[in-house]
């Protein structure tokens, strides 16, 4: 066993283990590390001190050491100038012999008004006007006057219904202006339910090393595997070299060859770490490891978008639309002024991306969500109208269905819109209800004739006769008992609209 503790590389020799694995092991070290032999007592490597030569051949520029309890063994070591130790812990506490110096230790590294105008004018004028008014009331008090109060009697007038349409193309409301058309874009999501499953064979690279002295050929096809059974496969024909051994200077150099390989099996289980495939089908001939590990290994389930997929997230493109119309449309309604009122939106030329972009479509396995994306476009058409309407016209319809002779309480008309407003290609469309009162004009000069020398019981009905109530009559001088006989005399003077029932 070989462990990598800091900078290090620590090789476990049992008390079987050859000279030939020993190299091996120290070989395939790390090129960074210092290596330590951890061997145990009378194990073939520490019965000559050329065997322990040939390790430390081995190790190249790389520091090496023994720990061993091995007396002998120690001894041997540093006869070829191999530190050696009793124990772990004597190396890490230094207790090194002389021929090995010690090394340095490691540190730690450190986180205005304006002026009153002059009244001398006014004055003379207000004297003028003053002797005038005295004339004329020394004329009035030669002739009686009278004073007649009335109020129109109201009649209710309605409830109508009428259609409204604000827009373009002779609408009932020409006060309308048309917003747009923008285009507006929608994009969303759909969930592909489709899959098909593809598998893939790990791949990596065998090291075979000849444990002979002759050349052994490696066919194409030759299995090895992990201790746990997992197989793989050798991509070509190879030869391996022979291993030689020299006496002097002692050394072995070994016959290797790296070889590709692929797992027998597709899926995950391929994927294994370095140094795991090390079951060799030949062990007397070559032994075998793994110098990386295998990748490449995997079972996937690719989602595809189908038909039904399409149409389904196709289905929402209306409702995905109306969102963007409705973004558009607050845009508008900040864009307006305080007395308009933006209506909308209407959503016309519909664009969906085609089925063929997304069917069959295969995503990415590695997503979170088997997602795809289509888009849809259109364009949004809004309408901005006066904050007056659709009162003001529902209104001025009402109007024509009153009386001759009559005028409508504008002030006091009652609209309701029957549902909402709606929104089309030609503008907004209300349906609404409409009633209000109506009442007979004030005809000042008719009813002063019609008034003209009456006596003052028959005041009464000839103003009901025009629709009217008598409020009051008052005369100058009290006692006088009918009404002035010139019309200019009489003065007629009207209040607000009183209910029929009044």
């Amino acid at each position: 066993m070989t462990v990598n503790v800091a900078g290090r590389s620590v090789i476990d020799l049992g008390a079987r283990t050859s000279v030939l694995d020993a190299m091996d092991r120290v070989r395939s070290a790390a090129p960074a590390d210092d290596i330590v032999l951890s061997v145990a007592a009378n194990a073939p490597v520490l019965r000559s001190p050329v065997f322990m030569e040939v390790l430390r051949r081995a190790a190249g520029t790389r520091r090496i050491a023994l720990v061993t309890p091995d007396v002998r063994a120690r001894s041997l070591a540093a006869s070829v100038h191999m530190p050696a130790f009793a124990s772990v812990a004597a190396l890490e506490r230094h207790e090194l012999d002389a021929t090995e110096p010690l090394g340095p230790a490691r540190r730690a590294a450190i986180v205005s008004a304006q002026p009153p105008a002059s009244q001398s004018r006014v004055r003379t004028i207000a004297s003028l006007v003053a002797l005038l008014l005295v004339s004329l009331v020394s004329g009035v008090v030669v002739a009686p006057t009278a004073t007649v109060v009335v109020a129109p009697v109201s009649q209710p007038l309605g409830p109508f219904e009428y259609d409204l349409r604000a827009g373009p193309n002779n609408a009932d409301i020409t006060s309308a202006t048309t917003l747009g058309p923008a285009p507006i874009t929608a994009k969303f999501n759909g969930t592909a339910t489709g899959s098909r499953t593809e598998e893939t064979k790990a791949k990596g690279i065998e090291r075979f090393t000849n444990q002979s002295t002759q050349e052994v050929r490696i066919p194409l096809g030759t299995i090895v595997k992990t201790a746990d059974g997992v197989q793989f496969r050798t991509m070509r024909d190879e030869t391996l070299p022979k291993s030689s051994i020299v006496i002097f200077p002692p050394s072995v150099t070994f016959g290797t060859v790296d070889i590709a390989i692929e797992a027998v099996d597709p899926g995950t289980k391929g994927n294994v770490d370095a140094k795991r495939i090390n079951v060799s089908p030949s062990p007397t001939q070559y032994s075998v490891e793994n110098p990386i590990a295998t990748n490449g290994g995997d079972t996937k389930k690719i989602p595809i978008v189908l038909l039904a997929d399409y149409d389904l997230a196709a289905s929402r493109a209306d409702a995905e639309l109306k969102k963007a119309g409705d973004q558009q449309l607050e845009t508008w309604k900040k864009q307006a002024k305080s007395d308009q009122t933006v209506y909308g939106p209407f959503i016309s030329g519909k664009s969906v991306s085609p089925a063929s972009d997304v069917v069959g479509k295969e995503l990415d396995p590695s997503a979170k969500d088997a997602t795809f994306e289509i888009s849809a476009t259109a364009r949004a058409t809004a309408y901005n109208v006066p904050n007056t309407e659709p009162r003001k016209t529902a209104v001025a319809k009402i109007s024509t269905a009153k009386s001759d002779g009559y005028d409508i309480d504008e002030v006091g008309a009652v609209v309701q819109p029957i549902g909402t407003p709606t929104v089309e290609a030609d503008g907004v469309h209300w349906r609404v209800s409409v009633r209000a009162s109506q009442f007979p004009h004030l005809d000042e000069a008719g009813i002063r004739s019609a008034l003209t020398g009456r006596q003052l019981e028959d005041v009464d009905r000839v103003v009901s006769d025009r629709g009217l109530r008598l409020v009051r009559v008052s005369t100058w001088p009290g006692w006088w008992p009918r009404l002035p006989i010139l019309g200019g005399r009489i003065a007629i003077q009207g209040e607000a609209p009183a209910a029929a029932s009044q």
